[in-house]
C-alpha cells in the first residue's frame, strides 16, 4: 500500500512509521528498505481487498501523474462492501492501474463496483503484437456513425514510422454508409474529393486503428468501461 492512516490522518511511508489500514483497520507498518520501493505492508502479510495487487514502479510512476490525495481512496456499496480505488479524482472518476492478468469475473465485478470509471493496463508483454495506425474520428459523433472503416493492408504491419503520426489517415479505405445502395456487393469508396480526411483532422480525439496480433490480451477487448491500453514509456510520450 501507499497510503495508511496515522493518528487519523492519511500517510505515506516513512522509516519508523507505524499505522493503520484506512480499509480494515488492521495495523500497517511502513517498510523503508533500499532495495524494495517503500510501502505499508499489514502486519501478518494480511490482504484485506482481494482486487489489490502489489505494486512496482509501473503503478507508482502512474500514481505519479496524479495529485497524491487522489491516490488509494477506501470506497463503499451500498451493502457494505468497500474496495481501494487506486485513483479516484474530485468529481468521483475511479482510474484503475492494472499491471498483471485479470479474469473477466472480478474486470466485471471492478465495473459493477465502481461503476464511472475507466482503465489503465499495462500491455508491455504485447507490444510487439500491437501496431497503431491511422486517426479516426471521435466515435461518439454522428458523423463517425455514417463511416465504414478498413484496417490497413497487411503490409503495413511491417512499417512503425509512418502509421503512428498523429494525422495520418491517407491511407485508410473509408465508405459512407448513406452513399451505399441497398442490396449492393460491393461497397461504394468514399472519393478524395469528399475531403473526409479534413473531417478527421477537425473531429480527432486521440482515438486511432489498432491491430492486435495473437496472441492478444483478449479479456481487455471486452470491458465495458473505457480503456487505455499502455506501457509504462507511454506516460512520458
Amino acid at each position: 500500500m501507499e497510503i495508511a492512516l496515522v493518528d487519523g490522518l492519511r500517510a505515506s511511508p516513512a522509516p519508523g512509521l507505524k499505522g493503520s489500514c484506512q480499509a480494515c483497520g488492521r495495523p500497517a507498518m511502513a517498510k523503508c528498505g533500499e532495495i524494495v520501493m517503500w510501502h505499508w505492508a499489514h502486519s501478518g502479510r494480511r490482504v484485506c481487498d482481494p482486487w489489490w495487487e502489489n505494486e512496482g514502479p509501473w503503478h507508482r510512476a502512474w500514481k505519479a501523474a496524479f495529485p497524491l490525495d487522489t491516490h488509494e481512496q477506501v470506497m463503499f456499496a451500498s451493502d457494505g462492501e468497500k474496495h481501494i480505488a487506486d485513483i479516484r479524482l474530485p468529481d468521483g472518476l475511479v482510474i484503475e492501474l492494472q499491471h498483471s492478468k485479470m479474469e473477466l469475473e472480478e474486470m466485471r465485478s471492478r465495473e459493477a463496483f465502481y461503476q464511472r470509471m475507466i482503465w489503465i493496463v499495462d500491455l508491455s508483454p504485447f507490444l510487439a503484437n500491437i501496431s497503431i495506425f491511422d486517426a479516426l474520428p471521435d466515435p461518439k459523433l454522428s458523423f463517425t456513425e455514417d463511416l465504414i472503416v478498413w484496417s490497413p493492408h497487411p503490409a503495413w504491419r511491417k512499417d512503425w514510422t509512418r502509421p503512428r503520426e498523429r494525422m495520418a489517415y491517407d491511407n485508410l479505405l473509408v465508405a459512407r454508409r448513406s452513399q451505399q445502395t441497398p442490396g449492393a456487393t460491393m461497397l461504394l469508396l468514399a472519393s478524395h474529393g469528399d475531403r473526409i480526411g479534413e473531417s478527421f483532422e477537425e473531429t480527432y480525439a486521440g482515438h486511432h486503428l489498432v491491430d492486435w496480433k495473437r496472441p492478444a490480451p483478449s479479456g481487455w477487448k471486452r470491458q465495458s468501461r473505457p480503456s487505455s491500453t499502455l506501457a509504462m514509456g507511454a506516460l512520458a510520450g
